[in-house]
């Protein structure tokens, strides 16, 4: 199956990012006679925009179009699921939090949790407003065990 999910990302990389997005990952797991793919889709990091269903109807087309004729599972049938990370995903790379930036963030280390506003990101740190004190914090993203948005609703 890690050779399916490379072969697959092989194939759809290209496309998907000449339609503007970008593979996030790709899964393919087998239970018993159920076998599903799926393929987890972003945007650019230069946009903060969400993951819309054109988007998701778009990579589908794309998807399925580019593996039509990979013989995945062995040839055996399979679903084919494309989604989001949607707006809960941890935050683990640079480019996740470019995503974010100007939102409310949680993020923990080793030494400190925190709540602020994601002010700044480059591809080694990131610089978190702290919420309560107005505090600037630096910290290296190889310090960041977890980190995620907060979401808000009104």
């Amino acid at each position: 199956m890690a050779q399916d999910q490379q072969t697959v990302i092989d194939r759809i990389t290209a496309p998907l990012a000449a339609a503007g997005l970008v593979v996030e990952e790709v899964k393919a797991v087998a239970a018993g006679r159920h076998r599903t793919l799926t393929v987890m889709i972003d945007l650019p990091e230069d946009t903060a925009d969400p993951v819309s269903l054109e988007h998701i109807a778009l990579a589908t087309r794309i998807v399925s179009e580019e593996i039509d004729e990979l013989p995945l599972f062995n040839d055996h049938p399979y679903d084919l699921q494309v989604t989001s990370p949607g707006a809960s995903r941890p935050l683990s790379e640079a480019r996740h939090f470019r995503r974010v930036r100007g939102r409310a963030i949680d993020v923990r280390t080793a030494a400190r949790t925190l709540r602020g506003e994601l002010a700044e990101v480059d591809d080694a740190a990131v610089t978190v407003r702290e919420e309560k004190t107005g505090e600037t914090v630096v910290l290296g993203l190889d310090e960041i065990e977890h980190a995620e948005v907060v979401l808000r609703f009104r």
